[in-house]
Protein backbone atom coordinates (compact mmCIF):
# COMPACT_ATOMS: atom_id res chain seq x y z
CA UNK A 1 0.00 0.00 0.00
CA UNK A 2 1.49 3.74 -0.90
CA UNK A 3 1.99 5.66 2.08
CA UNK A 4 -0.69 7.74 3.49
CA UNK A 5 -1.24 11.54 4.25
CA UNK A 6 -3.94 12.40 7.08
CA UNK A 7 -6.11 15.27 6.41
CA UNK A 8 -6.79 17.88 8.65
CA UNK A 9 -9.32 20.22 8.73
CA UNK A 10 -7.63 22.90 7.48
CA UNK A 11 -7.37 20.70 3.96
CA UNK A 12 -11.16 20.55 3.45
CA UNK A 13 -13.45 23.50 1.77
CA UNK A 14 -16.85 22.99 2.81
CA UNK A 15 -18.82 22.47 0.23
CA UNK A 16 -16.17 21.63 -2.58
CA UNK A 17 -15.55 18.62 -3.98
CA UNK A 18 -12.13 16.50 -2.78
CA UNK A 19 -9.73 16.19 -5.66
CA UNK A 20 -8.85 13.14 -4.27
CA UNK A 21 -10.11 9.49 -3.00
CA UNK A 22 -10.70 9.45 0.46
CA UNK A 23 -9.20 6.22 2.45
CA UNK A 24 -9.32 5.32 5.77
CA UNK A 25 -5.89 4.30 7.63
CA UNK A 26 -5.80 0.89 6.12
CA UNK A 27 -6.61 2.08 2.29
CA UNK A 28 -10.15 0.94 2.19
CA UNK A 29 -12.43 3.61 -0.07
CA UNK A 30 -14.32 6.13 2.15
CA UNK A 31 -15.62 8.94 -0.33
CA UNK A 32 -14.38 9.38 -3.84
CA UNK A 33 -12.90 12.29 -5.75
CA UNK A 34 -15.56 14.67 -6.42
CA UNK A 35 -17.77 14.48 -2.88
CA UNK A 36 -17.87 17.06 -0.39
CA UNK A 37 -18.54 18.00 3.38
CA UNK A 38 -21.31 20.29 3.92
CA UNK A 39 -21.16 21.40 7.09
CA UNK A 40 -18.48 21.54 10.27
CA UNK A 41 -19.65 19.15 12.44
CA UNK A 42 -19.27 16.37 9.78
CA UNK A 43 -16.34 17.80 8.69
CA UNK A 44 -15.06 17.78 12.27
CA UNK A 45 -16.32 13.80 12.97
CA UNK A 46 -14.63 12.64 9.97
CA UNK A 47 -11.48 14.19 10.58
CA UNK A 48 -11.41 12.57 14.33
CA UNK A 49 -12.46 9.20 12.71
CA UNK A 50 -9.44 9.57 10.54
CA UNK A 51 -9.19 10.65 6.68
CA UNK A 52 -6.30 9.66 4.49
CA UNK A 53 -5.04 10.15 1.27
CA UNK A 54 -1.85 9.08 -0.87
CA UNK A 55 0.90 10.86 0.39
CA UNK A 56 2.34 11.48 -2.95
CA UNK A 57 -1.06 13.63 -4.32
CA UNK A 58 -0.71 15.95 -1.33
CA UNK A 59 0.38 18.59 -2.90
CA UNK A 60 -2.40 18.83 -5.39
CA UNK A 61 -4.25 21.66 -3.79
CA UNK A 62 -7.88 22.00 -3.88
CA UNK A 63 -9.86 23.48 -6.53
CA UNK A 64 -10.38 27.05 -5.72
CA UNK A 65 -13.08 29.81 -6.60
CA UNK A 66 -11.16 32.68 -7.31
CA UNK A 67 -14.42 35.49 -7.52
CA UNK A 68 -15.46 33.89 -3.92
CA UNK A 69 -11.82 34.65 -2.73
CA UNK A 70 -11.23 38.19 -4.53
CA UNK A 71 -14.57 39.59 -3.18
CA UNK A 72 -17.03 38.08 -5.71
CA UNK A 73 -20.75 38.77 -4.25
CA UNK A 74 -22.12 35.88 -6.62
CA UNK A 75 -22.37 33.25 -3.47
CA UNK A 76 -23.37 32.58 -0.25
CA UNK A 77 -20.78 33.54 2.68
CA UNK A 78 -19.03 29.67 2.95
CA UNK A 79 -19.94 28.14 6.45
CA UNK A 80 -16.95 29.10 8.48
CA UNK A 81 -15.20 26.34 11.01
CA UNK A 82 -15.37 27.15 14.72
CA UNK A 83 -12.11 28.93 16.18
CA UNK A 84 -11.33 25.92 18.45
CA UNK A 85 -11.66 23.52 15.80
CA UNK A 86 -8.59 24.61 14.19
CA UNK A 87 -4.89 25.03 14.82
CA UNK A 88 -3.45 28.45 14.07
CA UNK A 89 -0.10 27.03 13.98
CA UNK A 90 -0.91 24.23 11.58
CA UNK A 91 -2.41 26.50 9.45
CA UNK A 92 0.52 28.44 9.11
CA UNK A 93 2.84 25.73 8.78
CA UNK A 94 0.54 24.19 6.26
CA UNK A 95 0.85 27.71 4.19
CA UNK A 96 4.82 27.20 4.73
CA UNK A 97 4.76 23.96 3.16
CA UNK A 98 2.58 24.87 0.14
CA UNK A 99 4.67 27.62 -0.70
CA UNK A 100 7.66 25.72 -0.80
CA UNK A 101 6.00 23.20 -3.14
CA UNK A 102 4.61 25.92 -5.27
CA UNK A 103 8.16 27.71 -5.73
CA UNK A 104 9.88 24.64 -6.44
CA UNK A 105 7.29 23.70 -9.24
CA UNK A 106 5.17 26.69 -10.13
CA UNK A 107 5.60 26.38 -13.96
CA UNK A 108 4.52 23.19 -13.87
CA UNK A 109 1.34 24.11 -12.00
CA UNK A 110 -2.00 24.38 -13.92
CA UNK A 111 -3.09 27.44 -12.27
CA UNK A 112 -0.41 28.99 -9.80
CA UNK A 113 -2.67 32.14 -9.55
CA UNK A 114 -5.61 30.10 -7.64
CA UNK A 115 -3.04 28.13 -5.88
CA UNK A 116 -1.39 31.09 -4.42
CA UNK A 117 -4.65 32.41 -3.71
CA UNK A 118 -5.78 29.80 -1.73
CA UNK A 119 -2.78 29.62 0.47
CA UNK A 120 -3.51 33.38 1.24
CA UNK A 121 -7.06 31.96 2.34
CA UNK A 122 -4.99 29.51 4.82
CA UNK A 123 -3.32 32.79 6.31
CA UNK A 124 -6.52 35.22 6.36
CA UNK A 125 -8.07 32.33 8.33
CA UNK A 126 -5.29 31.91 10.62
CA UNK A 127 -4.97 35.47 11.88
CA UNK A 128 -9.17 35.71 12.20
CA UNK A 129 -8.89 33.25 14.64
CA UNK A 130 -6.15 34.80 16.79
CA UNK A 131 -3.84 37.44 15.25
CA UNK A 132 -1.83 37.61 18.49
CA UNK A 133 -0.70 33.94 18.06
CA UNK A 134 -0.25 34.43 14.35
CA UNK A 135 2.00 37.69 15.26
CA UNK A 136 3.55 34.87 17.73
CA UNK A 137 4.69 32.64 14.93
CA UNK A 138 6.91 35.07 12.94
CA UNK A 139 9.55 35.01 15.91
CA UNK A 140 9.09 31.61 17.74
CA UNK A 141 8.03 29.38 14.77
CA UNK A 142 11.37 30.16 12.69
CA UNK A 143 12.03 26.43 12.34
CA UNK A 144 8.65 25.63 10.24
CA UNK A 145 10.75 25.73 7.16
CA UNK A 146 13.42 26.96 4.58
CA UNK A 147 13.79 30.53 5.46
CA UNK A 148 12.63 32.04 2.03
CA UNK A 149 9.18 30.63 1.98
CA UNK A 150 8.91 31.36 6.24
CA UNK A 151 9.64 34.98 5.51
CA UNK A 152 7.30 35.32 2.93
CA UNK A 153 4.18 34.02 4.85
CA UNK A 154 5.79 35.87 8.35
CA UNK A 155 5.53 39.35 5.56
CA UNK A 156 2.34 38.15 4.50
CA UNK A 157 0.96 37.95 8.00
CA UNK A 158 2.28 41.15 9.03
CA UNK A 159 0.91 42.95 5.78
CA UNK A 160 -2.66 41.13 6.17
CA UNK A 161 -2.90 42.58 9.86
CA UNK A 162 -1.64 46.24 8.85
CA UNK A 163 -3.71 46.34 5.97
CA UNK A 164 -7.04 45.26 7.81
CA UNK A 165 -6.23 47.77 10.70
CA UNK A 166 -6.48 50.79 8.14
CA UNK A 167 -9.31 49.26 6.49
CA UNK A 168 -7.96 48.13 3.32
CA UNK A 169 -10.86 46.12 0.91
CA UNK A 170 -10.46 42.51 1.20
CA UNK A 171 -9.70 42.41 -2.62
CA UNK A 172 -6.58 44.62 -1.88
CA UNK A 173 -5.69 42.38 1.25
CA UNK A 174 -5.58 39.56 -1.11
CA UNK A 175 -3.44 41.08 -3.80
CA UNK A 176 -0.78 42.36 -0.91
CA UNK A 177 -0.80 38.77 0.35
CA UNK A 178 0.14 37.06 -2.64
CA UNK A 179 2.57 39.81 -3.50
CA UNK A 180 4.64 38.94 -0.02
CA UNK A 181 4.19 35.65 -0.61
CA UNK A 182 5.73 35.88 -3.97
CA UNK A 183 8.14 38.60 -4.16
CA UNK A 184 11.30 36.37 -3.59
CA UNK A 185 10.51 33.53 -5.78
CA UNK A 186 13.59 34.27 -8.11
CA UNK A 187 15.91 34.01 -5.05
CA UNK A 188 14.27 31.03 -2.99
CA UNK A 189 17.60 28.88 -3.58
CA UNK A 190 20.46 32.24 -3.13
CA UNK A 191 18.42 32.82 0.53
CA UNK A 192 18.73 28.96 1.41
CA UNK A 193 22.39 29.51 0.64
CA UNK A 194 22.79 32.81 2.46
CA UNK A 195 20.61 30.80 5.29
CA UNK A 196 23.81 29.07 6.42
CA UNK A 197 26.36 31.23 5.54
CA UNK A 198 28.92 32.51 7.95
CA UNK A 199 30.68 35.38 5.67
CA UNK A 200 29.64 38.59 3.87
CA UNK A 201 27.54 38.54 0.94
CA UNK A 202 29.54 38.73 -2.51
CA UNK A 203 29.19 41.09 -5.38
CA UNK A 204 27.83 38.26 -7.04
CA UNK A 205 24.31 37.69 -4.51
CA UNK A 206 24.41 41.15 -4.20
CA UNK A 207 23.56 41.72 -7.85
CA UNK A 208 21.21 39.00 -7.89
CA UNK A 209 19.49 40.54 -4.61
CA UNK A 210 19.46 43.64 -6.32
CA UNK A 211 17.28 42.24 -9.45
CA UNK A 212 15.17 39.55 -7.76
CA UNK A 213 12.17 42.13 -8.06
CA UNK A 214 12.61 41.63 -11.66
CA UNK A 215 13.42 38.10 -12.32
CA UNK A 216 10.44 37.37 -9.79
CA UNK A 217 8.22 39.19 -12.02
CA UNK A 218 9.45 37.42 -15.04
CA UNK A 219 8.67 33.90 -13.35
CA UNK A 220 5.71 35.03 -12.54
CA UNK A 221 4.63 36.12 -15.76
CA UNK A 222 5.83 32.87 -17.40
CA UNK A 223 3.38 30.74 -14.67
CA UNK A 224 0.27 32.64 -16.07
CA UNK A 225 0.15 35.76 -13.47
CA UNK A 226 -0.97 38.53 -15.01
CA UNK A 227 -2.66 40.79 -12.21
CA UNK A 228 -0.84 44.38 -13.05
CA UNK A 229 -1.25 45.10 -9.48
CA UNK A 230 0.19 42.15 -7.93
CA UNK A 231 3.11 42.69 -10.05
CA UNK A 232 3.53 46.10 -9.47
CA UNK A 233 3.43 45.40 -6.06
CA UNK A 234 6.51 42.63 -6.17
CA UNK A 235 8.55 44.99 -8.38
CA UNK A 236 8.41 47.97 -5.60
CA UNK A 237 8.90 46.01 -2.35
CA UNK A 238 12.64 47.55 -2.58
CA UNK A 239 11.80 50.60 -3.39
CA UNK A 240 11.77 54.58 -2.12
CA UNK A 241 10.67 57.75 -2.91
CA UNK A 242 13.58 59.30 -2.64
CA UNK A 243 15.41 57.02 -4.83
CA UNK A 244 17.00 54.67 -2.54
CA UNK A 245 16.03 51.70 -3.36
CA UNK A 246 16.44 48.80 -5.69
CA UNK A 247 15.90 47.63 -8.94
CA UNK A 248 15.37 50.37 -10.60
CA UNK A 249 16.31 53.52 -7.92
CA UNK A 250 14.41 56.55 -9.42
CA UNK A 251 11.13 55.41 -9.31
CA UNK A 252 8.76 57.99 -11.23
CA UNK A 253 5.67 58.72 -9.64
CA UNK A 254 3.62 57.97 -5.97
CA UNK A 255 4.72 54.33 -4.78
CA UNK A 256 1.21 53.04 -4.11
CA UNK A 257 0.72 52.97 -0.35
CA UNK A 258 -0.28 49.23 -0.30
CA UNK A 259 3.34 48.65 -2.03
CA UNK A 260 4.57 50.41 1.34
CA UNK A 261 2.89 48.24 3.65
CA UNK A 262 4.45 45.04 2.04
CA UNK A 263 8.36 47.52 1.95
CA UNK A 264 7.84 48.01 5.67
CA UNK A 265 6.40 44.45 6.01
CA UNK A 266 9.67 42.97 4.31
CA UNK A 267 11.97 44.89 5.89
CA UNK A 268 10.95 44.55 9.78
CA UNK A 269 10.21 40.21 9.46
CA UNK A 270 13.98 40.58 7.89
CA UNK A 271 15.32 42.01 10.74
CA UNK A 272 13.97 40.04 13.09
CA UNK A 273 15.04 36.89 11.91
CA UNK A 274 18.33 35.36 12.77
CA UNK A 275 20.39 34.70 9.39
CA UNK A 276 23.37 32.84 9.14
CA UNK A 277 25.63 36.03 8.46
CA UNK A 278 23.99 38.18 11.39
CA UNK A 279 22.15 37.83 13.99
CA UNK A 280 17.97 39.18 14.99
CA UNK A 281 17.42 42.34 16.20
CA UNK A 282 15.23 42.96 19.13
CA UNK A 283 11.19 44.17 17.39
CA UNK A 284 11.46 47.80 19.42
CA UNK A 285 15.39 48.30 17.28
CA UNK A 286 13.73 47.02 13.97
CA UNK A 287 10.98 49.78 14.27
CA UNK A 288 13.88 52.25 15.00
CA UNK A 289 16.14 51.50 12.68
CA UNK A 290 12.82 51.40 9.81
CA UNK A 291 10.70 54.53 11.03
CA UNK A 292 13.74 56.86 12.63
CA UNK A 293 16.76 55.81 10.85
CA UNK A 294 15.28 55.18 7.53
CA UNK A 295 12.85 58.63 8.23
CA UNK A 296 13.28 59.74 4.60
CA UNK A 297 11.62 56.81 3.27
CA UNK A 298 9.42 55.81 5.83
CA UNK A 299 5.68 57.38 5.48
CA UNK A 300 4.75 58.57 9.08
CA UNK A 301 1.02 57.18 8.54
CA UNK A 302 2.00 53.72 7.48
CA UNK A 303 4.74 54.05 11.08
CA UNK A 304 1.55 54.71 12.99
CA UNK A 305 -0.32 51.62 11.96
CA UNK A 306 2.68 49.46 12.43
CA UNK A 307 3.65 51.00 16.11
CA UNK A 308 -0.49 50.07 16.48
CA UNK A 309 -0.62 46.96 15.41
CA UNK A 310 2.83 45.56 16.85
CA UNK A 311 3.89 47.95 19.93
CA UNK A 312 7.13 47.78 21.19
CA UNK A 313 6.50 44.36 22.32
CA UNK A 314 4.89 42.00 19.65
CA UNK A 315 3.30 38.35 20.73
CA UNK A 316 6.61 35.75 20.92
CA UNK A 317 9.07 38.94 22.20
CA UNK A 318 11.01 37.73 25.12
CA UNK A 319 11.05 40.02 27.86
CA UNK A 320 12.22 40.57 31.26
CA UNK A 321 9.83 41.44 33.88
CA UNK A 322 10.10 43.90 37.11
CA UNK A 323 10.22 40.90 39.39
CA UNK A 324 12.98 39.84 37.63
CA UNK A 325 11.30 36.59 35.72
CA UNK A 326 11.81 35.56 31.94
CA UNK A 327 8.95 36.16 30.42
CA UNK A 328 7.26 36.18 26.72
CA UNK A 329 4.88 38.57 25.47
CA UNK A 330 1.42 36.09 23.96
CA UNK A 331 -1.37 39.21 24.07
CA UNK A 332 -1.17 42.90 22.64
CA UNK A 333 -3.14 45.39 25.11
CA UNK A 334 -4.13 48.88 24.84
CA UNK A 335 -0.36 50.39 24.79
CA UNK A 336 2.82 48.42 25.40
CA UNK A 337 2.54 48.49 29.17
CA UNK A 338 -0.49 47.06 29.29
CA UNK A 339 0.68 43.12 27.29
CA UNK A 340 -0.05 39.96 28.51
CA UNK A 341 2.88 37.68 29.46
CA UNK A 342 4.25 34.10 30.28
CA UNK A 343 6.27 33.51 33.10
CA UNK A 344 8.46 31.14 32.05
CA UNK A 345 11.80 31.45 34.00
CA UNK A 346 11.87 32.54 37.83
CA UNK A 347 14.13 35.19 38.97
CA UNK A 348 16.76 32.34 40.68
CA UNK A 349 16.89 30.64 37.11
CA UNK A 350 14.75 28.01 37.88
CA UNK A 351 11.77 27.11 35.30
CA UNK A 352 8.51 27.03 36.20
CA UNK A 353 6.42 23.73 36.14
CA UNK A 354 4.28 26.06 33.26
CA UNK A 355 3.81 29.26 31.99
CA UNK A 356 2.43 31.44 34.63
CA UNK A 357 0.05 34.51 33.24
CA UNK A 358 0.83 38.21 34.08
CA UNK A 359 -0.42 41.17 33.45
CA UNK A 360 2.19 44.02 33.17
CA UNK A 361 0.24 46.55 33.77
CA UNK A 362 0.77 45.46 37.52
CA UNK A 363 3.45 46.81 39.04
CA UNK A 364 5.42 44.00 39.82
CA UNK A 365 5.37 42.57 36.17
CA UNK A 366 5.92 46.01 34.29
CA UNK A 367 8.26 45.07 31.66
CA UNK A 368 12.04 45.67 32.33
CA UNK A 369 13.39 45.30 28.94
CA UNK A 370 13.17 43.15 25.70
CA UNK A 371 15.29 40.39 25.60
CA UNK A 372 17.14 38.03 22.96
CA UNK A 373 15.98 34.57 22.47
CA UNK A 374 19.53 33.28 23.25
CA UNK A 375 19.62 35.30 26.42
CA UNK A 376 16.54 33.86 27.45
CA UNK A 377 17.59 30.22 27.17
CA UNK A 378 14.40 28.69 27.28
CA UNK A 379 12.14 26.48 25.18
CA UNK A 380 8.35 27.80 24.95
CA UNK A 381 5.67 25.28 24.72
CA UNK A 382 3.47 27.43 22.41
CA UNK A 383 0.33 25.33 23.62
CA UNK A 384 0.43 25.56 27.42
CA UNK A 385 0.05 29.25 26.44
CA UNK A 386 -1.99 29.18 23.42
CA UNK A 387 -3.82 26.24 24.09
CA UNK A 388 -4.79 23.13 21.00
CA UNK A 389 -5.02 26.48 18.69
CA UNK A 390 -0.89 26.35 18.92
CA UNK A 391 -0.55 22.81 17.97
CA UNK A 392 1.83 21.85 15.31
Amino acid sequence: MNELHRLQLEDIVLGESFPWDIMDSFGRLLMRQGACVKNGAHAKEMVERGMYIEKSLYTKLPPVDINRISGGSNREPEPQLKAESVSVLHSINLAVQRLGVLFKNIRKFPDARANILEIVKILRTAIQLNEDLALASIQLNQESGDYGERHCVDTAILAIIVAQAMGKSSQEIDVLAAAALTMNISMRELQVKLQEQKTAVSDEDKLAIRNHPLDSIDILFEAGIEDAEWLLYVLLHHEHEDGSGYPVGNVKGEIPQIAKILTLADGFCARISSRGYRKSTLPSVALRDIFIENKSHADPALAAYFIKVLGLYPPGTFVQLKNRDIAIISHRGADHSSCIAHSLVKANGELYAAPIKRDTSQESYKIAEAIYPVEADVHVNLQQIWGTLASA
